[in-house]
């Protein structure tokens, strides 16, 4: 089992190797040459693994990046988003103790300051305060009202999708939803399109969402 991880890693790690492609070669007036380069990330690349050691903290300036927990089942845990503005920190004992990938393209980028010890944030005490809100919620809520509870989680976090009127892209794919939320795939689906039958959203496309009733979802999350 080990070596089988191990191998999958190597393979991942040649096949999806980090390409570094600085902007200020395209846009030399709108940096200074104390911005680090940005780090273009294609959907679906591992930024690190489980038990890695990564030590550089990683700013997302665009995009969405999940942290996973590869469980000994070969399943696995979502554990937590990152959203443009959010950044992903090292592990204080060096060893990361989720998966980062990228969900979408990403744009990335990695300072290449130190900070200082008392504004050093730990990986893993980031990654358990996201979990700690899931588990009030997993704890406190059936799958209906926590689905609900994720959709008014996030709706701040989408970007508007221009093709549709007051829509905003719905980036995360419904597996993604699901292992965060602990449910299945047909779950997250058949709730969906029963909020969007009660008139609560609609989904112009499957990856993209209006919101018209907030007030509703919220009273289903409560619930």
């Amino acid at each position: 089992m080990e070596l089988a991880t191990a191998l999958a890693k190597n393979f991942s790690r040649e096949k999806h190797a980090v390409q570094f492609f600085d902007e200020r070669d395209a846009f030399p007036h709108s940096y200074t040459d104390k911005d680090p380069p940005l780090c273009l990330i294609p959907a679906g690349r591992v930024l690190f693994w489980q038990d890695d050691q990564q030590q550089q903290e990683i700013e997302v300036v665009k995009g969405v990046v999940r942290a996973v927990r590869l469980l000994e089942n070969g399943s696995r845990q979502i554990l937590a988003f990152y959203w443009p503005g959010d950044t992903i920190y090292p592990a204080a004992a060096q060893l990361q103790c989720y998966t980062a990938e990228a969900v979408t393209a990403c744009r990335l980028r990695y300072p290449s300051r130190r900070p200082t010890s008392a504004a050093w944030a730990c990986g893993s005490a980031q990654v358990l305060q996201e979990m700690l809100a899931l588990v009030v919620a997993i704890g406190k809520k059936c799958t209906v009202p926590r689905i609900a509870w994720f959709l008014l989680r996030v709706r701040d976090h989408l970007p508007r999708d221009p093709r549709w009127s007051e829509a905003q892209q719905l980036l995360l794919p419904r597996a993604d939803i699901a292992d965060y939320l602990g449910t299945s795939i047909e779950t997250i689906c058949r709730t969906l399109h029963d909020f969007q039958s009660k008139g609560l959203i609609s989904l112009p496309t499957r990856k993209t969402i209006r919101f018209l009733d907030p007030s509703g979802l919220e009273r289903i999350a409560e619930g």
